[in-house]
């Protein structure tokens, strides 16, 4: 198709100096339309200005005073708002990729010897290494091949000149958009990005979305990030390692929740017990000699646990014994009043011996009032949750309204568990997926 300053090139209708003017006219017009019209807190992305004058936008996926920011851009917005920069930007993309994949390649082939014993997790490095090295080889061919929707593009702090970054509903909005291909995410404002989503009967708030294959990754992972990715995959293609308690008690749990021995009742019972019920148990449980014949200790005299900041470490010397590289926890967090129930997931990965990293935390809250009788009565029906609640009924231990709040709570620590685990087993599908994904966040 011949476009229009072409046509009228071709043409010798228009004095030369008009005819200028026109194409210059014309192609400021398509780089405009390339730039929000809006103002920048209207937008779903992010707003990066440099020191030379460009802006970009986008989502942030890294911000540091020190080491600058990393924002992802729609390729083809940045090929058309700034073209000359843009082709700069490709061919040192695509040497950074081959150099990556290169690199990632020995990792891969490292991490294979490592569990060559563990059949699941060597088809999955198997299948890894088949795909990266294909892409590899077709990108040394032609820089230009396969590029995908999504680039990063790194700019250090000191060539930044104002910084504009959205909540994170916004970026989901984003997200949620260019999942479904609505127009122009990147220069509209919300409203009118609301009303297309709207429009296809689209829920964007509770739609989820993955736009890590759709996204070049030039950058390499540091060694954190590829031992938290390693402990990831493995806690979902291996024998997962899991923990669960209050403080800095934890007690070991096998996936089939089954496995809390008799002497551990003590946690249980901490766990259901809502912490403003505690001191009145420790009158009433302290010095009573049943308690010993039972196997129950006598440490409720002061079982509020202390938050201490190694409450892991136990749960990371079981993991490193047995060679495990990743471990999740779910913790109750105690509140001093209220009928809350807040549940702490973590997940760690092992780094070096001795040296472990939080991965990611979640934390969930349920009421009380988000507990139905159903619930309740399953509890209460429960074989170990049963003997217990006799247990406790027998010595004479609180009142009935006491234990009914108990239940409830442990019912709402129940609904705040779940969440947590439904938040955190998106995250793990999110980072599992590909070995090369985009490099975990990692505090």
């Amino acid at each position: 198709m011949i476009s229009f300053p072409h046509s009228l090139a071709e043409r010798s209708y228009f004095w030369p100096p008009l005819f200028v003017l026109i194409a210059l006219v014309y192609s400021s017009c398509t780089l405009q339309a390339q730039l929000p019209s809006s103002s920048k807190k209207s937008l779903v992305v992010d707003e990066v200005i440099t020191s030379d004058g460009k802006r970009f936008y986008g989502i942030i996926l890294k911000n540091s005073n020190r080491d600058g920011l990393t924002i992802m851009i729609r390729r083809t917005w940045f090929e058309k708002t700034h073209p000359e920069f843009y082709r700069t930007h490709l061919a040192k993309e695509s040497e950074q990729e081959i150099q990556a994949m290169t690199n990632h390649l020995f990792r891969l082939e490292a991490w294979w010897k490592s569990r060559k014993d563990n059949s699941e997790l060597v088809t999955f490095v198997d299948r890894e290494m088949e795909r990266i090295e294909k892409q590899r080889e077709s990108k040394q061919n032609n820089p230009n091949s396969e590029l995908q929707p999504f680039t990063l593009l790194n700019i250090p702090a000191t060539s930044l000149r104002k910084v504009y970054q959205q909540p994170r509903d916004r970026h989901h909005m984003a997200g949620i958009a260019w999942k479904h291909d609505i127009d122009r995410v990147t220069s509209r404002s919300v409203k009118a990005i609301q009303r297309d989503l709207e429009s296809k009967n689209i829920d964007w708030k509770q739609e989820t979305f993955d736009l890590s294959d759709q996204l070049t990754i030039s950058q390499e992972q540091s060694e954190e990030q590829w031992r938290a990715r390693i402990a990831l995959v493995e806690y979902q293609l291996c024998q997962p390692l899991d923990f669960q308690g209050t403080g800095s008690m934890l007690i070991r749990i096998d996936p089939n929740q089954a496995n809390v021995m008799p002497g551990d009742i003590n946690a249980m019972m901490k766990q259901l017990m809502n912490s403003n019920m505690q001191s009145d148990l420790n009158s009433l449980l302290s010095g009573n000699p049943l308690l010993k014949d039972l196997g129950i200790s006598n440490n409720f005299e002061n079982s509020k646990p202390k938050q201490e900041s190694n409450w892991w470490q136990n749960a990371a010397k079981i993991a490193e014994s047995e060679k495990i590289n990743g471990f999740l926890t779910a913790r109750v967090i105690n509140q001093t009043s209220g009928n809350d129930a807040r549940v702490e997931l973590c997940f760690f990965a092992y780094l070096k011996p001795g040296n472990w990293k939080e991965v990611v935390k979640i934390e969930s809250r349920a009421s009380h009032n988000d507990v139905d009788a159903a619930e309740v009565d399953r509890i209460n029906n429960d074989p170990q949750i049963k003997g217990l609640l006799d247990i406790t009924r027998g010595l004479g231990i609180g009142s009935g309204d006491m234990i009914n709040k108990a239940v409830r709570h442990g019912a709402a620590t129940k609904l705040a568990l779940e969440e947590s685990r439904d938040k955190f087993y998106t995250f793990l599908d999110r980072h599992i997926k590909r070995s090369d994904s985009p490099p975990l966040q990692i505090k």
